[in-house]
């Protein structure tokens, strides 16, 4: 039994080796094409990976939505200007030679028809509880030499031009989003400009969070908005302003280029329905340390201005559409301006004058020998009123009248005020007309009539004393506008 048991143990062994290879060999086969498929998967890994970041950028894509607008504008403007206290000052003539002088309190002129164009791109989107809005903008005005701004000594001789800008580029959070009442936090190149009711003479939807008589500014930074009640916001602001490029307003030059401030702010408005479909507004903006300059192109530049302090405006409002069950909207809207200064001065009078040329004789800054040109910011405060109506004569026609008054240390906030001529800083008074034609659903026509009359010196900017001025501007306009 033990010799079989020796003789036939190595055929056992031989057999057992033989089972244990094949079941290595098995085992190695099925671990490379594990391996295979193991590597094979991860291909498939990787291109699912690129595939579902192509559909995830393809689906933000489609979210983005674009919506152009393009407005082209004829104006013919006359300025006349009678007299300017204290104003002794020469200027070239209306043919802009230096041998052809006036003085400047006794300037008139008429000027040439002038066109300009506008584009705007307005993009949104939506994801969740983020929201994107942003707008590009270009324009470009056949305006050159015939500026408004006689203040200037060259009365701003230049060539047509052009500008591209991206006006408006923001993000809103909704934080609380499941809350009756949520907080929106908006950082980013705000909506801070063309608020109402300016949009009632453009046939449009406010574009601004804020009064226009109060705030109508370029800015930067973060809005808070608090839901209080069903229809009831409540809105801090926190931002600096800045100015768009001069190209951007052709026609005019009252305003100020911001060169430094910070800006604060609170407001509230809430809708009502006495009376008709209502809103109310109000609140307080704050300019804190105010640099800014007169809008004089050449003859002025940043280095010049100084912090001269601070400037606050407070202001309310009302406007009502479908007045007592019409087809009438009604608004009227009342500011507050209250400067802080700090005792600093700029000072942009003539040190240095040549009588016979009508220009600085060593080359020095200034633009005219009147006292109005220099001082600190203003010392006492000022008021304003903004008034008007607009009713609908047919679905397709519109026809509409604003009021708005200026007093004599008036400082209205309004360098990003997309109005070309700034009738809302006016010290003195202006008053238009208009009428809207729908011609499609997305294409407008509107003609205007607008006539200024400046009583005091120094629209648009907060120094000096202002002094007694009689001048007076009139424009006529058409316009074409299609919105999509």
């Amino acid at each position: 039994m033990k010799k079989t048991f020796l003789l036939t143990l190595p055929l056992f062994l031989y057999a057992a080796q033989n089972s244990i290879d094949q079941k290595l060999n098995i085992l190695e086969l099925e671990v490379q094409n594990l391996k295979k498929q193991v590597a094979q998967d991860a291909l498939y890994l990787d291109e699912y990976e690129v595939l579902f970041e192509k559909v995830e950028k393809k689906s933000i894509l489609d979210k983005l939505n674009l919506a152009p607008e393009l407005l082209l504008r004829l104006d013919k403007l006359h300025y006349k200007n009678n007299y300017i206290e204290g104003e002794d000052t020469l200027v070239y003539n209306p043919d802009a030679t230096p041998t052809s002088l006036q003085r400047r309190d006794e300037f008139t002129k008429d000027f040439d028809p002038a066109t300009s164009v506008r584009f705007r791109l307005n993009m949104n989107m939506q994801i969740e509880n983020l929201k994107f809005y942003g707008r590009m903008l270009y324009m470009n005005s056949s305006q050159s030499n015939q500026r408004l701004c006689i203040l200037s000594r060259d009365i701003k001789t230049g060539t047509p031009g052009s500008a591209f800008d991206v006006d408006r580029a923001y993000i809103d959070y909704r934080i609380n989003n499941n809350l009756s009442y949520p907080l929106t936090l908006s950082f980013g190149i705000l909506p801070t400009t063309d608020g109402t009711p300016m949009q009632y003479s453009q046939n449009q939807k406010r574009h601004s969070m804020f009064p226009a008589l109060v705030f109508d500014m370029n800015t930067y930074g973060v809005i808070a908005t608090q839901k209080l009640f069903t229809s009831t916001y409540a809105r801090v602001i926190l931002a600096k302003p800045y100015t768009l490029r001069p190209n951007f307003y052709p026609y005019q030059c009252n305003r100020e280029n911001i060169d430094n401030a910070d800006i604060t702010g609170l407001y509230v408005d809430t809708k009502f329905n006495f009376l008709g479909k209502g809103l109310l507004s109000f609140g307080v903006n704050v300019l804190n340390n105010l640099k800014a300059h007169p809008y004089l192109g050449p003859d002025v530049t940043s280095s010049d201005a100084h912090n001269l302090g601070t400037m606050a405006t407070f202001g309310a409002g009302v406007d009502i559409e479908h007045f007592i069950s019409s087809k009438l909207i009604a608004f009227i809207h009342t500011a507050l301006s209250n400067p802080h200064p700090n005792g600093q001065v700029d000072d942009y009078k003539i040190v240095s004058y040549d009588g016979d040329t009508g220009l600085t004789a060593d080359g020095s800054v200034g633009f005219t020998e009147a006292d109005y040109a220099t001082g600190e910011m203003l010392q006492k405060n000022g008021y304003a009123l903004y008034v008007g109506t607009k009713y609908t004569l047919t679905p397709k026609l519109n026809i509409g009248a604003e009021y708005n008054y200026g007093s004599k240390y008036w400082f209205s906030a309004t360098q990003g005020a997309e109005d070309m001529f700034n009738k809302l800083a006016t010290r003195g008074s202006a008053f238009e007309l208009y009428s809207l034609w729908q011609f499609h659903k997305y294409l407008n026509a509107k003609f205007s009539y607008l006539n200024i009359k400046e009583t005091y010196t120094g629209s648009g900017w907060h120094f000096g004393e202002p002094a007694k001025k009689d001048a007076t501007q009139e424009i006529y306009s058409f316009s074409l506008e299609a919105r999509f």
